[in-house]
C-alpha cells in the first residue's frame, strides 16, 4: 500500500507535515516549521501517533479525540496500605539520612588523609631541598680542597 505523502529514503521515512493533524485541532499542522521531517528521529509513541494520524487523514477520516483522566491514588489506598507506605517512607528517610552522614564522614576522612599526605609531601620536598644544598656545599668543598699525593699516599706523614 503506497501513500503519496510518505517517501522512504534509505532506512528513514519522511512525511509531509501537512498531512499530520493535531488530535485536538485537526485544522492545525503539528510540524509547520519543517516541510520534511524524519520519523526515525521521533520517540516511538509519537511515531506511531503520526503514522496513524497520517493514514486516517489520507482516508479522509478525522482523528479521534481522547480524554485522559488520572485516577486519584489517595482514595484507592486502604488505611493499612497508607500505614505501610508511611512506615516505608520513614525508614527510607532514616536510611537516606544515615547514608548522607556516612558519606560526609567518608569525605571528611579523605580530606584529612589528603591534608596529612600533602604535609608529608611538603616535608619531604623541604628535606630534598636541604639535601641538594648539602650536596652542592660538599661538592664545592671537594673542588676547593687541594690534595698532596705522593706515592699513592695522602698528605699524612708516616
Amino acid at each position: 500500500m503506497e501513500y503519496g505523502f510518505v517517501s522512504q529514503v534509505g532506512s528513514a521515512i519522511y512525511m509531509d507535515p501537512s498531512v499530520i493533524r493535531s488530535a485536538t485541532n485537526p485544522g492545525v499542522d503539528n510540524l509547520s516549521m519543517d516541510t520534511n521531517f524524519e520519523i526515525a528521529d521521533l520517540p516511538v509513541k509519537l511515531e506511531l501517533r503520526y503514522a496513524i494520524e497520517s493514514k486516517r487523514a489520507a482516508n479522509g477520516l478525522e482523528c479521534p479525540k481522547t480524554e485522559y483522566k488520572q485516577a486519584s491514588r489517595r482514595e484507592e489506598l486502604s488505611q493499612d496500605e497508607m500505614a505501610r507506605r508511611r512506615l516505608r517512607r520513614m525508614r527510607n528517610k532514616v536510611a537516606a539520612s544515615k547514608c548522607r552522614m556516612k558519606r560526609k564522614e567518608h569525605v571528611k576522612q579523605l580530606i584529612e588523609a589528603s591534608e596529612e599526605l600533602e604535609s608529608a609531601n611538603n616535608q619531604l620536598e623541604s628535606e630534598i631541598t636541604c639535601l641538594h644544598a648539602e650536596i652542592e656545599q660538599l661538592s664545592k668543598m671537594l673542588d676547593g680542597h687541594k690534595c698532596n699525593l705522593e706515592n699513592g699516599k695522602h698528605g699524612t706523614d708516616r
